[in-house]
């Protein structure tokens, strides 16, 4: 996922220093009647989330192997009945499925930039290309440092100890203690989501019943990353539903605070700036309010 997201960073930076040769403006002001996300404050959260990413990544990475004494005392039956059914699965075919649940995620992560084929979103493609940055970065912090680094639990596989497909090597990789919760799946359903949310919000016009078919159709990828997820043996099921919740959340509710951010300006002419602090000696959170 870091490769993914350090990808799209440089993809968005390199267009955005071509696009501010060409209209200066564009790059300090937030233009979008939908949204209020200047590019530099929201470039700047993405990017101190990048960072952030990194660290925890690295924080993650760090952590000493597992024992594999102590693996072989685990138990199928002391984990809980609702869970249990993940062992149903072939645990030959995690390969095939781990690879699908790959290219599902590396799909659904690409996917918001297909809304730039409709001209009105198209108009604004720097504020919501950095926004979804944004939006992605919250997701993966999430996950790095209330998912993995607070819940130590062990992924399914390591319960296959004993199994001849299951080389004890396998096991005892530090990152079989990060089930809890399922990071693919949960940017899997930031990014269709985020897509959902946008799309919607640029055409109110639509009826309920295709907003709620858009949103339903966003539930579809997330949906089977997160089950093949459960066939490679990386997650259980209770791991992939709130993965699915905290990108769904987090795809819907970081571009509403925008989209609340404009409604409050046009209203008032007020508003509120962020820019992180980044320093050897400090890092904090620059806020400019204006009335």
């Amino acid at each position: 996922m870091f490769r993914i997201v350090f990808f799209l960073f440089c993809f968005l930076t390199s267009t955005l220093s071509l696009a501010q040769k060409a209209d200066s403006l564009k790059w300090y002001k937030s233009h979008s009647k939908i949204y209020y996300a200047p590019p530099i404050t929201t470039g700047s959260i993405a990017a101190a989330g990048l960072l952030a990413n990194y660290l925890g990544i690295r924080m993650l990475n760090n952590r000493p192997s597992l024992d594999i004494n102590e693996i072989r005392k685990l138990d199928i039956n002391s984990v809980n009945s609702f869970d249990r059914h993940v062992f149903d699965h072939a645990v030959e075919d995690r390969e095939d499925s781990h690879n699908f649940t790959d290219w599902g995620l590396y799909v659904s992560v690409v996917l918001p930039f297909t809304l730039f084929f409709d001209d009105e979103i198209r108009k604004d493609w720097i504020e919501v290309s950095l926004m979804y940055l944004e939006t992605q970065m919250i997701a993966v912090n999430i996950y790095n440092y209330l998912g993995p680094g607070i819940f130590r639990r062990y992924r399914p596989i390591v319960y296959m100890h004993g199994h001849p497909d299951v080389p004890d090597a396998e096991l005892t990789d530090n990152n079989n203690e990060r089930s809890f919760f399922s990071g693919h799946t949960s940017n899997t359903a930031c990014g269709t989501f985020f897509t959902a949310k946008v799309l919607t919000d640029y055409h109110p016009e639509w009826s309920t019943g295709a907003k709620i078919g858009v949103y339903v159709a966003a539930f579809i990828p997330p949906a089977l990353v997160g089950y093949y997820r459960t066939r490679a043996y990386k997650h259980f099921y209770t791991d992939v539903i709130t993965g699915c919740a905290v990108g769904a959340l987090t795809g819907v509710f970081v571009p509403q605070i925008h989209k609340k951010l404009r409604s409050k300006r046009a209203a008032d002419g007020s508003g509120t700036a962020f820019m992180p602090i980044m320093q050897p000696q400090m890092m904090g959170l620059y806020v400019r309010k204006t009335f």
